[in-house]
């Protein structure tokens, strides 16, 4: 199952209505949610990894990581909705490879994400052209592109995930917002 994104920005925008403090959040705020959520993703394919090598330290479970990878996706949207960009899920132009490798591709999500972060910390002050929007735009499907290729490679639902964590996290903070899973 793919995301579809017009359905995620409209449960977005609904529930950061509900949200508390969201009229706080800006553009650096929501690039830099998507690099925490990004680290996650590492994070959790870290300890997923380190499960199924028998490494010690603490671990993760393959629902973890479809929860990093939700919880990225999620912020994703959040940050081009600041920006005014739509998103669109890459499965639908170029196939996620499901041979990759869960760790050059986790590394691969943070390469993309940081590229993003880069153009907002160096752009962000300036006039928004639509060149610089065109740009962003790329480096985010880039973001998606990477994500789709991790979860193929994992065997994680991508469209799953996203409404799976969505709803945790209503859950988590007493919001009424839901996706249908």
């Amino acid at each position: 199952m793919t995301v579809d994104f017009a359905t995620l920005r409209a449960a977005n925008l609904a529930r950061q209505a509900e949200w508390t403090g969201n009229e706080q959040a800006d553009i650096a705020f929501r690039a830099l949610e998507v690099a925490d959520e990004c680290g996650e993703v590492a994070g959790a394919v870290k300890k997923l990894l380190r499960a199924q090598r028998g490494i010690c330290g603490s671990t993760m479970t393959l629902e973890d990581v479809a929860d990093e990878i939700g919880d990225t996706i999620i912020s994703l949207d959040l940050l081009a909705c600041e920006l005014r960009i739509e998103l669109v899920d890459p499965a639908t132009t170029q196939p996620p490879k499901p041979d990759g490798k869960p760790l050059e591709l986790a590394l691969a999500v943070d390469w993309a994400v940081g590229q993003v972060s880069m153009a907002i910390l160096t752009d962000v002050d300036k006039a928004v052209t639509a060149s610089l929007m065109a740009e962003l735009a790329a480096r985010m499907r880039n973001v998606l592109q990477f994500l789709n290729e991790l979860a193929a490679a994992l065997g994680v639902d991508v469209g799953h995930a996203v409404a799976t964590k969505f709803n945790k996290t209503s859950v988590k903070y007493g919001l009424t917002t839901m996706m249908e899973v």
